[in-house]
């Protein structure tokens, strides 16, 4: 009499039972395919790159919007130069004495006197950009107005000019503009024997580089300098 043979139950082996290999062919185990790291060398490198851009910007701008002044000097300027107030050099932006461009001289053969008064931007008030301005007062000046617009009207770029009213006898403005944004203007006067000539020079700071400052806001800048100082010769 033999027992009938018992189903193989699942889970657990029984004890002294043996599995019975399988017969046919086994599944040969297969690994995980190898992620490529192209994408994320690519990531990394666009990201460098996109922070190289932003730091290189960043840069510029700082640089472009830096502090265009000077530390506040000191320095003494002729007496004459006194007859411009800080309220107007303040509109200018250009509140800092150079000694170092500003002289006084007397003309020879007794012919009047010269005097030259120049002044900077001054760090920490006058913002970033550029200003500068020199003012030259001639007394006993035999030039004509014909002839110091001519003389300015030769200065390299696009110098462009116009009469001005109410300003000593005779006045004229040459704005003088380049490919640059480098702005000069002059602003000329003629008062009896005595001429005043405004040099005003400068550019504004951009986003990521300079520009052209406005110019009727330049233009008035120079000319409220002028006004003082022929008010007072």
């Amino acid at each position: 009499m033999t027992w009938p043979q018992q189903p193989q139950q699942h889970g657990w082996q029984q004890p002294g039972f043996q599995q019975p290999p399988q017969q046919g062919w086994q599944p040969y185990p297969r690994q995980p395919p190898k992620k490529s790291k192209a994408p994320l060398i690519i990531a990394v490198v666009v990201g460098l790159v996109v922070i190289g851009g932003l730091v290189a910007g960043l840069v510029t701008y700082l640089n472009v919007n830096s502090d265009g002044g000077e530390p506040k000097r000191a320095d003494q300027l002729p007496a004459l130069c006194g007859n411009i107030s800080e309220a107007a050099l303040a509109k200018a932006r250009t509140t800092n004495p150079n000694g170092l461009g500003s002289h006084e001289m007397d003309m020879p053969s007794d012919k009047g006197k010269r005097t030259i008064c120049s002044w900077h931007q001054t760090k920490g008030v006058d913002g970033s950009g550029y200003r500068g301005v020199d003012v030259y007062v001639q007394t006993a000046s035999e030039a004509s107005m014909d002839e110091m617009v001519a003389q300015h009207m030769k200065a390299a770029g696009v110098p462009q000019q116009k009469p001005l009213d109410g300003l000593g006898d005779q006045a004229t403005a040459v704005l003088v503009e380049g490919n640059s944004a480098l702005t000069d203007i002059w602003i000329l006067v003629r008062k009896g024997d005595t001429t005043v000539q405004v040099d005003y020079t400068g550019w504004d700071a951009g986003i990521f580089s300079n520009k052209k400052p406005d110019v009727v806001e330049f233009e008035a800048a120079a000319k409220g300098l002028a006004e003082e100082m022929v008010a007072k010769i």
